[in-house]
């Protein structure tokens, strides 16, 4: 199961604007793995939390219709995990046990890779490296891979 952080959901809806190259990066590497992989995208209420806050700060509209292309998604491109929060807290409660320690870890990031690991995803869809790296040392596939700086993380969260 493929399981989306809320940069790659920016990058799904949200049209990078002409002057961001990297905006503009992110929307074809999301375009191509849609290609080859297709397939459901599953999300928490996490990142669903997240997003909203994005999509509004992001298009400066406070009814953005990037959120309303994202929620008619829900019946069928994106599945919504109905997650247990009592399980979420434990499960981040063991990885600030296992990590925050070593680096520091955005809570909102634990959260979301949390719920991908309750969830049963396989992979990993975003461009944090910090959140992927968290995902790598928790044994998920990520995409796209992780670039010299998430390695580094890695390296920091595996010793």
């Amino acid at each position: 199961m493929n399981y989306a952080d809320t940069n790659w959901m920016e990058a799904v809806y949200i049209r990078p604007h002409p002057d961001d190259p990297e905006g503009q990066e992110r929307e074809r590497v999301v375009e191509r793995f849609s290609r080859k992989h297709g397939g459901q995208l599953a999300l928490s209420h996490v990142v669903l939390l997240e997003a909203r806050n994005v999509f509004s700060r992001v298009t400066g509209e406070s009814q953005p219709r990037e959120w309303q292309q994202l929620e008619a998604d829900f019946d069928g491109r994106l599945y919504i995990d109905p997650m247990n929060w009592d399980q979420l807290r434990r499960q981040c409660h063991a990885l600030f046990a296992r990590y925050a320690w070593k680096i520091q870890l955005g809570t909102f990031d634990t959260a979301v890779v949390a719920a991908a690991k309750l969830a049963g995803a396989t992979r990993f869809l975003s461009f944090d490296p910090r959140a992927k790296a968290l995902a790598a040392a928790e044994d998920l596939a990520v995409f796209p891979p992780l670039d010299a700086e998430g390695k580094r993380i890695l390296s920091k969260l595996k010793r």
